[in-house]
């Protein structure tokens, strides 16, 4: 019977490599590296989808409100299907999962294409697509998550997480300047066709790694393994702090993405490639973010970087609410970018370090749920604000929100018990102190 509490940790510290050897130190382990280069050519040919489908949208319908509408149907199933993916995750072969879920993405992307290039598409198909690929992410993601511990060593997974992030918004810089590009000569289906062709990209990565053997234990159900894990995370006051974090965000921060087509349309005038350099700019932020983060071998006080990453976050949305040029906007954007990838990253490979091996997929699936599974709430908020008071006031009232609870979180975390990273062994001989816990 496992214990409920976190599972002790010993952090290796890691090799002295140099800055910049040490920054990609993962990529040493081969499997990572198919998985790392996978996920960022996928990544690429998402971000075009996701950029060229809200123009598509916005195109078709006019309506902030619907922009809002379809990105809360392409999230919505990870509110409802995260925590079963989670169980499940930790119940099945994680790669085949993967395999069947990337492929099915593929083909609901294909399907966008065609109907998108014979001009057939109607909006009640773009998001009855939205929704099917929305619930194959949700099952998939938990999946992804709790993959990333098997394929380097313990001492590198804050590395590989924040490489994991340096990908995805390498990929956000990327795809959305080439989607911006591509749809002035190929059109809104060119995006979605390239984006069926990149899921290749990783299906022929999880092909070739290799995992460590998936033994399958006879034990509860899905439902009971979901409600285990439940009770783990309400017996741990960490965990509980930690997810509060991207939920916030989630809810009430992050949905500035979906409002980007109708800011940059009608607020900054700005055309498609216009978009896409907009929407770079808090790729490059997060890419500058996360690098940073990967050089780093350990971070102390990770409490007060969480929360302080996510309140400059907040604090910059207000301000992109008020900006009225595009370079403002894009400066703004960068700093979006930046303290997103601090905040979201860090408590990532924080919750991956005190998650016990059995509860992993189900800990990882709740920070699905809190990361994708309340984005749609937060999409249909933002885009019915927009609707009714402007999308600046929905950008601004945003952020207004999201800064105070993070200022109250940062004022009476202190005060909290608990330690966000397991404490050092004591010494084995001598008389030597032990090591000081990481206290954030």
């Amino acid at each position: 019977m496992p214990t409920h509490q976190p599972t002790p940790v010993t952090l290796e510290p890691a090799p002295d490599l140099g800055p910049f050897a040490s920054m990609f130190r993962s990529l040493r382990h081969r499997d990572y590296a198919f998985f790392w280069s996978g996920n960022f050519l996928s990544n690429i040919g998402t971000w075009m989808q996701n950029l060229a489908l809200g123009w598509l949208v916005l195109e078709l319908t006019n309506s902030p409100f619907l922009l809002g509408l379809n990105g809360f149907l392409g999230t919505a199933p990870s509110l409802v299907f995260s925590l079963p993916g989670g169980a499940i995750a930790d119940r099945l072969n994680r790669r085949k999962l993967m395999i069947v879920t990337q492929t099915l993405m593929m083909l609901l992307a294909l399907a966008l294409a065609i109907l998108t290039s014979f001009r057939v598409i109607t909006i009640q198909e773009i998001m009855a697509i939205s929704f099917l690929t929305g619930f194959a992410s949700a099952l998939n993601n938990p999946a992804y998550q709790a993959i990333v511990p098997d394929l380097v060593r313990r001492e590198d997974l804050t590395n590989a997480v924040a490489l994991n992030s340096a990908q995805f918004n390498m990929s956000r810089a990327i795809g959305p300047t080439l989607a911006g590009l591509a749809l002035g000569s190929l059109g809104s289906a060119g995006c979605f066709y390239l984006n069926s062709v990149s899921f290749l990209a990783l299906i022929i990565a999880l092909l070739a790694i290799k995992l460590p053997p998936h033994t399958r234990e006879e034990g509860p159900s899905v439902w009971e393994s979901m409600v285990e894990g439940l009770r783990f995370v309400a017996r741990n006051r960490d965990v509980i702090l930690l997810l509060s974090v991207p939920a916030a965000l989630s809810l009430l921060g992050l949905p500035f993405v979906v409002l980007m087509p109708v800011f940059a349309r009608d607020l900054l005038h700005l055309g498609p490639s216009g978009l896409g350099y907009l929407m770079a700019g808090a790729g490059i932020g997060a890419v500058i973010s996360a690098l940073t983060l990967a050089a780093q071998a350990h971070i102390r006080h990770r409490r007060a970087f969480i929360l302080g990453c996510a309140a400059a976050f907040s604090l910059g949305l207000i301000f992109l609410g008020r900006a009225t040029t595009f370079l403002a906007a894009f400066s703004l954007l960068i700093l979006l970018g930046a303290t997103m990838v601090g905040a979201l990253a860090l408590t990532n490979s924080t919750l991956q370090f005190i998650s016990p091996p059995e509860y992993r997929g189900r800990i990882m699936s709740m920070y699905t749920l809190a990361v994708i599974g309340l984005s749609p709430l937060g999409s249909l908020q933002a885009g019915a604000v927009a609707e009714a008071l402007g999308v600046r006031t929905a950008l601004t009232l945003g952020g207004a929100v999201c800064l105070a609870y993070f200022l109250i979180l940062l004022v009476v975390s202190p005060y909290l018990q608990g330690s966000l990273l397991p404490p050092a062994p004591p010494p084995t001989s001598g008389n030597k102190e032990p090591q000081e816990k990481d206290r954030s």
